[in-house]
């Protein structure tokens, strides 16, 4: 009795051992959001409190949390990492990924450039098992992936303009659009919301993140 006991438990516990290595090697999978055509991967919008500095607003993800930074210069500069698969990956139908890694500022002319400070933001999230290691070389090929590599995109900042950034199979592409006007109607404000929030994650991606953070925390 007591074997059969001690041999349910060690299935169980394998089991368990099998679930949580699935959702740790799933974690980074997420971090990199998939992308066909134009997909809207951030909303960008400027304070100027200086000459060539800025306060951002940047929205990313499901779009409903803002982050905010501090940048140097007269253009933004935000920057991607790409995954694309190939044979058994496009078999299983895994969609191309991207990462967004980092935002900056910029100088529009060199001397600025290359004389001026500047600053910049790390917006990769913290993965304990990273398959999609930042050390590993640019475009390196594996038996799923067909190249990793990295993208940019940067504009000249106008505070009277808002910015969205697509990613596309090219690359970043980024547009931009005058700041929204607020209106008065009634003596009351008048807002336009234009696009909600995201979709709902899905359990796995929920489940992998969470165990991802957990052991983060436990870890430091």
């Amino acid at each position: 009795m007591f074997r059969r006991q001690l041999k349910y438990l060690r299935r169980l516990l394998l089991m368990a051992l099998i679930v949580v290595m699935a959702l740790l090697s799933s974690a980074p999978f997420y971090i990199y959001d998939r992308f066909n055509q134009e997909v809207p991967v951030a909303r960008l919008s400027f304070t100027k409190t200086a000459d060539f500095n800025h306060i951002v607003q940047i929205q990313q993800g499901d779009f409903c949390n803002n982050s905010q930074f501090t940048i140097l210069g007269d253009q933004f500069q935000l920057d991607a990492g790409f995954v694309k698969w190939k044979g058994l990956g496009v078999l299983l139908g895994f969609e191309p990924r991207y990462r967004l890694d980092r935002l900056s500022g910029r100088y529009s002319d060199l001397n600025a450039q290359n004389s001026l400070e500047s600053i910049s933001h790390n917006l990769a999230p913290d993965v304990l098992f990273d398959f999609f290691d930042e050390a590993a070389p640019q475009g390196k090929q594996g038996w799923l992936v067909d190249t990793r590599y990295g993208s940019s995109v940067y504009l000249a900042i106008d505070p009277s303009f808002q910015y969205q950034v697509f990613a596309t199979e090219d690359g970043l592409i980024a547009r931009s659009e005058p700041v929204q006007a607020f209106k008065r109607e009634n003596g009351e404000l008048q807002i336009d919301i234009t696009q909600g929030c995201g979709g709902s994650p899905s359990t796995l991606e929920t489940l992998s993140k969470s165990l991802n953070s957990l052991l983060l925390t436990a870890l430091k």
